[in-house]
């Protein structure tokens, strides 16, 4: 038969467990048997050769803790240690197979058993208590392995040690069932040694040894130290983690997504703030202008003159002193404009490859049913209220899970399926149809104020007054019409929610790009090419207005669409009920807003400030609306994949086109001849041409003329540089 034995007893860290032996001393008061030596073979009934016929064996003396120091040897009581004699009758059931049977002339090596590695005298004492619980051969062994010199098997297991690779010691330290202390007693015994038989250069190697090993663990600290301080500064965790436990991952990838976008914010506006701003302060004029507060809407009037557009910006390269270093002004601004573009160019690809990868290709590795009931918990949660949280958070996303598994096709005759097919086609005719209309208002509106604007008017209220109509007019076609593409999805009953927010995306893509193209259309080709004395100004003033009133549409489009409609649908039309968060058309006014703002960033330079200023002030809007005015999907649904979906429509057709915008103004429009950095340039781009064309005179920096005569320039490099982006 084979020998087996319960593996609580071989393992340390059960034994010696403070909360395990605190139970078994508590099971020991209620049953007084939970402590019968589990090899007495007087509480068992053995049948084999004896079939039939009760064995009553002498019972073993019950064996007490070795340890004299033990908190609990002086409850137990102290007995010697008795071996089995080798008695004819023994149990039978226990008997142990012959490949386990203990050779005292064998040899082993001490890495491969694990009882080897104890060395104090305490685990040597209980390595020989455990092994007396064993039948009369096992206890024999643990007899003579008492026997045997510590010392000997410690230097055995040391210069086993100290022969490894680093790598392979490591590993051999770390899998010791030893506590803490005596794998730090072990590790330095190895290194002595390794120290020893490094020859003459020992002490000098021990020391350099020492004083490395020292500096990584001060590096580990300094690195552990910062990564828990940027950890902190991780804001609104909390609040996204009730909005998770309450709405779920749908509404949630709203906030993560307005939260991404906010760090894009905040990282344009400090490189921008620090290469283009704080130089433009060392020569800047005084403002002579009065302000009057409406520049807060406009943006025109006092702000004209300051850092906030490219027309106050030199063109002169600035020197603190006559002989000191110089900064370009054009350099810079096209250097840390182009800059900016090709990092949230790299980022927002990795970010939509890594989403893409995790949701749609690796999908059971982060998503496990089986793992989120568990391995989910996370015992270090103590907080009564962070407890609850964490409880909603887990039901929500098994709630979600189980709706995604529960999908099943509708069953509709030929007549529903002809009346639905009729439905989809008149509310994607309606949608395109209002879009076509909306930007023909908008190019019509827009070259109608461009001329009022350059014939001026009377007072300044009515110039103040016509600048804002392109904006308002903008903002309400913006605002107004997504409402009506909810109401088509409404009407269309679809059966997966999916579905339907995707079909509102698009639809609401469509018109919002559409504008903005007619809009791009509009300063490339009209403003541009106007008789206004610094156009670069006034595309930056209309972007600084759109941008404004669209955040406060924003506000409005959340009492009005949300507050009031929660009101009529529980007081006037109770059957209405309360309304759903609208994740569609919430993460598109994002987009159109961060838009607006990257297009924005060459004509005005401090933008996302801005802008980082409104998106701060949106969360906590959006928050306070979604908790008081809204209620979950009434269809719990897994919306990971809505994450990759809204990045891929940031990269395109936003960024892409935001490229394309910034690209022909650089290298086709000519700048303004009185202001900007750039002006009286017959292009933004032949500032780079005249410094590549002053660098050819220093022998140091041909390299950086060969580079852009070759790979710049050249077409080939571009074919190549857009055959993995495509």
């Amino acid at each position: 038969m084979s020998y087996h034995y319960n593996e609580a007893f071989e393992n340390p860290a059960y034994r010696f467990s403070e909360t395990l032996e605190v139970d078994r001393s508590r099971n020991y008061q209620e049953n007084p048997f939970s402590y019968q030596n589990p090899y007495d073979s007087s509480s068992y009934s053995y049948q084999g050769e004896h079939r039939g016929r009760r064995q009553n064996y002498t019972p073993d003396i019950p064996m007490a803790s070795l340890r004299h120091n033990s908190e609990y040897s002086d409850s137990l009581p102290r007995v010697e240690v008795l071996s089995r004699s080798g008695r004819s009758h023994d149990n039978l059931s226990f008997e142990p197979e012959p490949e386990l049977a203990y050779n005292p002339q064998s040899s082993f090596s001490p890495l491969d058993d694990p009882y080897t590695h104890r060395f104090s005298s305490a685990s040597e004492d209980d390595f020989v208590r455990r092994r007396n619980r064993r039948p009369s051969d096992v206890t024999m062994f643990s007899t003579q392995s008492q026997a045997t010199p510590v010392c000997g098997e410690e230097e055995k297991l040391v210069g086993s040690l100290a022969s490894m690779s680093k790598h392979e010691r490591i590993k051999a330290i770390q899998k010791m069932p030893e506590n803490m202390k005596r794998k730090r007693e072990i590790r330095n015994k190895v290194l002595r040694e390794i120290t020893k038989k490094s020859g003459g250069c020992g002490t000098l190697c021990g020391c350099c040894t020492h004083c490395m090993r020292r500096a990584k663990v001060s590096f580990r600290r300094f690195r552990n130290s910062l990564s828990e301080y940027f950890h902190r500064l991780n804001f609104w965790h909390k609040t996204l983690k009730i909005i998770a436990g309450e709405f779920g991952t749908s509404v949630l990838s709203y906030f993560i997504f307005l939260k991404w976008l906010l760090n894009f914010n905040i990282f344009s506006f400090l490189i921008n703030f620090g290469f283009i701003t704080v130089p433009q302060f060392v020569t800047a004029e005084p403002n002579n202008l009065s302000f009057t507060g409406l520049e807060l809407l406009t943006g025109a009037g006092y702000f004209q003159q300051t850092v906030l557009y490219y027309g106050f910006y030199t063109n002169a390269t600035i020197r603190q002193r006559k002989n000191g270093a110089s900064y370009n002004m054009q350099l810079a601004y096209i250097f840390t404009v182009g800059i900016y573009f090709v990092i949230c160019l790299l980022i927002l690809l990795f970010s939509m490859a890594k989403s893409f990868h995790r949701n749609f290709i690796n999908t059971q590795v982060y998503s496990g049913n089986a793992s989120k009931l568990l391995c989910a918990w996370d015992f270090n949660i103590t907080n009564e209220k962070a407890v609850k949280l964490k409880q909603k958070n887990l039901s929500t996303q098994i709630k979600e899970d189980l709706a995604e598994g529960k999908k099943e096709a509708p069953k509709l005759s030929v007549t529903e399926r002809i009346v639905r097919i009729l439905i989809h086609l008149g509310s994607w005719a309606a949608s395109l149809g209002t879009a076509v209309a909306a930007c023909a208002g908008v190019y019509f509106l827009s070259i109608n104020n461009l001329q009022l604007f350059m014939k001026g008017y009377r007072n300044d209220l009515e110039s103040q007054a016509a600048m804002l109509v392109l904006a308002i007019v903008t903002s309400l076609l913006n605002v107004v019409l997504p409402f009506f593409y909810s109401w088509l999805g409404n009407l269309e009953k679809f059966q997966d929610p999916k579905n339907k927010i995707y079909v509102t995306i698009a639809r609401i893509i469509i018109l919002k790009i559409s504008i903005i193209g007619i809009l791009c259309y509009y300063w490339l080709n009209v403003v541009a090419a106007s008789e206004s004395q610094c156009w670069e100004t006034l595309v930056g003033q209309d972007i600084y207005r759109l941008v404004l009133v669209d955040f406060i549409f924003c506000l409005l489009g959340s009492f009005f669409g949300e507050f009031l409609r929660r009101i009529i649908g529980t007081t006037v039309y109770i059957r209405l009920g309360v309304p759903e968060f609208d994740i569609g058309r919430s993460v598109l006014d994002l987009i159109y807003a961060q838009t607006l703002t990257w297009i924005g960033i060459l004509f005005s330079p401090l933008l996302p400030g801005i802008q980082m200023m409104s998106f701060s002030i949106l969360f906590y809007v959006k928050k306070v609306s979604l908790m008081r005015n809204c209620q979950p999907p009434r269809k719990a649904w897994k919306a990971a994949q809505m994450t990759t979906f809204f990045m891929f429509l940031l990269f395109f057709p936003s960024l892409s086109g935001v490229l394309s915008v910034i690209a022909i103004t650089v290298w086709r429009l000519k700048p303004s001849k009185e202001c900007g950095p750039f002006r009286g340039l017959p292009s933004i781009y032949a500032a780079i041409s005249e410094w590549v064309k002053i660098l050819e005179n220093y022998i140091d920096s041909k390299w950086v003329a060969w580079i852009y005569y070759n790979l710049i320039t050249s077409e080939l490099f571009f074919f190549i540089l857009s055959v993995p982006i495509l």
